[in-house]
């Protein structure tokens, strides 16, 4: 098995900008050029337990460039989708491109041809400045390059991003399907990424409206029903909608349930909707409409899941921003609510491809903090009269209070001891409940993953020269009784020229390698997935 290294987090990190061939990060935002379609099998070290069968589905931007066109985000590029296949111990692997409309176009006229979040395509020559100003006003086409993650409902999935598009695929062999719109079924905009199924399948996800009064809309789609000839909208509904706090409405990447309530965070970062129409008039790039307001607190919005019905909108903490809730649970009459967070807006610039491509680092990254709101109306009263969260749960770090203004505000707790992002937990028996550990990226330029005791801000971690690893996804073992149970994947990049990138299997409970499974192909970094028990 190759060298690698399990870390406390005390341990002095190496340099991790460059590996021993001199070839830095900027190796994870190179177009993959060649699709994976048929299987193709792994070369297995170690032993991958029998009890693992299914199959890890990767999403995420894997083509930064069409013809002399270039994509100047992250986020931004086409979408490929991954499949590592588990089957008795051996493991196969598939890869390819999502064939969208945004990537069709492009192929066909060799150029990038709809706008994405930070890119703006060549504009119709025929078009003048007068005609673009008018489209402002008829329906438009988004894109519908759905390279954020997927999303299971029933026996179907589906590539979605934050728009209101979603692709359907088949997960087997990625063959690109359907495309769904949301909007077709719901008056919202945009839509989260990242929706919550509960234990019965009703499927949570969150839009936003867009108008003189823009709402922030919890859309409830009920459990999927195989009698049911239609796409998993078919029945969805509104359970709540929510008004902004401000003139304009807030930026979200996700948002968190418990067993009785949906929590949404109108964050300090807003789209500044004159200016996404200015974009959109005069070609510019949307990012420029999502500004941070550091004077703007956030704030927590908190949605009874049975009725839809909204607590007192008295929750506030300093501001902030946030791609990823870790989880969220109740307790002792308060919301505990774990999130990803940084103290800033210029993470979202400084992932722009052109620095990235030159090994230019982000000068900041998020850190897992916990937030702790009371909702039972005894202890709000009680709050009122002076008391602070040191009265109810004296274990918490951070600190609770009620200001003059009438708001109940957090200061949180810090629940990690290094930076973290892409947080993932034992999502099947725990999402929605206390819990103690998330597993995460983190170290420098997220090279590691990290297993966090959030109860005693203690981290261990795996790292590997050269080698970067994606999101861990937590597999629970059979009839497992202890949280941490199971295996921790990872698909992971080799910038090395001389060793192939591969899925990683840990062990979750001390997190030490069991086995790796070596791919004689291209492996696309991305961003989120899911696992599929086959």
């Amino acid at each position: 098995m190759m060298e690698t290294t399990t870390l406390r987090m005390e341990e002095k990190e190496s340099s991790l900008q460059e590996d021993e061939n001199g070839a830095g990060f900027q190796g994870l935002y190179r177009s993959v050029q060649n699709e994976q379609v048929e299987p193709i099998e792994a070369k297995i070290t170690g032993t991958i337990p029998d009890w693992v069968e299914g199959s890890l589905l990767r999403n995420g931007p894997g083509k930064f460039e069409v013809g002399e066109d270039e994509y100047q985000h992250w986020f931004d590029g086409l979408a490929m989708m991954l499949r590592f296949n588990i089957h008795k111990g051996k493991v196969t692997f598939q890869s390819r491109y999502l064939r969208s409309d945004s990537y069709i176009k492009a192929m066909e006229q060799n150029r990038i041809v709809m706008s994405e979040f930070g890119t703006v395509a060549h504009p119709d020559p025929c078009q003048s400045y007068f005609g673009r100003f008018l489209s402002v006003f008829v329906p438009r086409t988004f894109t519908d390059n759905c390279n954020i993650s997927w999303m299971q409902y029933g026996d179907e999935f589906y590539t979605v991003t934050d728009g209101t598009l979603m692709r359907k695929v088949d997960h087997k062999t990625l063959e690109t399907m359907d495309k769904v719109d949301i909007a077709d079924r719901i008056v919202i905009h945009s839509s989260t990424s990242h929706p919550h199924t509960a234990p019965d399948g009703t499927v949570y996800s969150l839009g936003s409206r867009f108008s003189l009064q823009c709402t922030y809309n919890i859309v409830k789609i009920p459990p999927h029903d195989p009698e049911i000839q239609c796409d998993p909208l078919c029945n969805a509904s509104i359970l709540c909608a929510i008004p902004t706090s401000g003139i304009y409405p807030s930026f979200y990447h996700s948002f968190a349930i418990t067993e009785n309530y949906v929590i949404f965070v109108e964050q300090s970062a807003v789209i500044n909707l004159l200016k996404v129409l200015y974009a959109q008039i005069f070609a510019k790039s949307y990012m420029m409409g999502l500004e941070f307001r550091k004077e703007q607190p956030a704030r927590f919005h908190v949605v009874r899941r049975e009725t839809g019905e909204r607590l007192l909108d008295i929750y506030t903490s300093d501001a902030f921003l946030s791609f990823h809730h870790i989880n969220a649970y109740e307790e002792a009459g308060h919301l505990v609510i774990d999130m990803c967070v940084y103290e800033d807006g210029t993470i979202v610039s400084s992932i722009n491809l052109k620095d990235l491509k030159k090994g230019v680092v982000p000068e900041r990254f998020g850190e897992a903090r916990r937030f702790l709101f009371p909702v039972d109306e005894e202890q709000v009263k009680q709050y009122r009269e002076g008391m602070n969260s040191s009265d109810f749960l004296p274990h918490f770090t951070g600190r609770t209070l009620m200001k003059n203004d009438g708001t109940i505000h957090c200061t949180p707790a810090v629940i990690s001891d290094r930076n973290a992002e892409f947080p993932r937990i034992n999502y099947d028996k725990y999402n929605g409940k206390p819990y103690r550990y998330f597993y995460c990226n983190g170290g420098e330029l997220n090279q590691m993953i990290q297993k966090v005791d959030t109860k005693t801000v203690t981290s261990k971690g795996w790292f590997e020269k050269g080698c970067f690893p994606s999101e861990p996804m937590f597999v629970s073992a059979p009839d497992s009784t202890d949280e941490d149970d199971g295996v921790v994947l990872s698909s992971v990049v080799s910038v090395r020229e001389d060793r192939p990138s591969f899925l990683l299997v840990l062990d979750a409970r001390d997190f030490n390698e069991i086995a790796r499974a070596e791919v004689d192909a291209e492996v696309a970094y991305g961003l989120h997935g899911l696992f599929v028990r086959e």
